[in-house]
């Protein structure tokens, strides 16, 4: 759950700048924030822009806050062990106070507003809402601590700075990887997450306009699957029963993915071409197990988590940084599978490990 490229790569920057002068384009979305060629634009322009972080500067070692999704499900928990891993091991940290909202954006605000009385240097947020935290993170920035943002955008832009991957390119990507590798004709089922959830919404509104460059490419079913293995499979089932061909699936999470590898199976079909986002452990040792024909592009909570760190640091020295730091999403194909499995780790892990493996065997994530 979760809550960028084409072919098997993210967009150079040399693209992703032509994107942001494209963007006017037909191939843009009215909706914000912008997209151009399969890139957010906005936050291809906020890449560029510097921010000066003097005013928070102060001696270390500093106490963080950092408020989460919470260990709800394998996303959640590896990027919790690994944000806990990193500020153990960091000298200039004294202390990280982690707060897991436990799914619920309500529970994350009110955290917000503690914390905010509490003072501590810095706070770190992986929001549940881009529009739900807006306002608490302009509170916590007027009331002079800096706030970092990882793994999903706040509406407004108050906060210092904001890292992680591009959700709408690495959606689009899958998809259009799926769409080449079906040479651009097939019929295809979709599945989303959670209905209004701001990834998978963005996830969604990405698959559909790639699919839509390819005439050919047939959506024969399109289903909200919650980010659920045993949602998805019951959805697949029911597609499957209804649509004697099914060539392609594309999942905006690869939990659904897994799912539909299940109901294929029992069903006695033969498995289709993935196109996935996020890929787990679990969707890596179905699709070793099964022989399955796939392209995945990551949504890495270790790095992200990792990076929310460093950067908290950095800001913390008074040292610059971006507005928006892209993470590396590199997508790849069953070629490389071997490479991104680990079949010590569990089904809910995902890939790829920012910390030793010890730290996530220690959690509870090992087979």
């Amino acid at each position: 759950m979760r809550k960028r490229r084409f072919v098997v790569t993210l967009l150079p920057l040399a693209l992703m700048a032509s994107a942001c002068a494209s963007a006017g384009s037909s191939t843009a979305s009215s909706s914000s924030p912008s997209r151009a060629n399969g890139v957010s634009v906005d936050l291809q322009q906020d890449a560029k822009i510097v921010v000066d972080t003097s005013k928070w500067k102060k001696s270390g070692p500093y106490t963080l806050a950092a408020l989460t999704q919470g260990p709800i499900n394998g996303w959640g928990l590896t990027w919790d062990v690994t944000m806990q891993y990193e500020a153990k091991n960091n000298s200039d940290i004294k202390k990280l106070d982690l707060l897991p909202a436990n799914g619920d954006p309500n529970k994350e605000i009110a955290a917000m507003e503690d914390v905010v009385k509490q003072k501590p240097d810095a706070i770190l947020l992986d929001p549940m809402g881009r529009a739900a935290l807006a306002a608490s993170v302009s509170r916590a920035m007027a009331a002079g601590i800096p706030v970092i943002v990882c793994g999903n955008g706040v509406e407004g832009k108050k906060y210092v700075t904001y890292s992680d991957i591009d959700l709408y390119a690495v959606a689009y990507s899958a998809a259009d990887a799926l769409a080449k590798r079906l040479n651009g004709k097939g019929n295809v089922v979709m599945f989303h997450g959670i209905p209004g959830v701001d990834a998978a919404e963005t996830w969604k509104k990405a698959g559909e306009d790639a699919f839509k460059h390819y005439p050919n490419i047939k959506i024969v079913g399109s289903e909200y699957a919650n980010w659920s293995v045993a949602t998805g499979k019951e959805k697949a089932a029911a597609l499957i029963a209804a649509n004697p061909q099914i060539d392609g699936v594309w999942s905006g999470g690869s939990e659904m993915a897994t799912g539909a590898i299940l109901a294929f199976n029992d069903a006695g079909r033969a498995q289709p071409i993935y196109g996935v986002d996020n890929p787990t452990n679990g969707f890596l040792r179905l699709a070793k197990e099964n022989g399955i024909k796939f392209n995945a592009f990551p949504d890495p909570p270790a790095p992200i988590a990792k990076a929310c760190i460093d950067n908290a640091i950095k800001v913390l020295k008074g040292q610059s940084v971006k507005k928006f730091e892209a993470q590396p999403a590199e997508g790849y194909d069953e070629s490389q599978l071997d490479q991104h499995y680990d079949p010590q780790l569990n089904d809910d892990f995902v890939p790829p490990m920012a910390a030793p493996k010890q730290a996530y065997l220690s959690a509870g994530m090992q087979r």
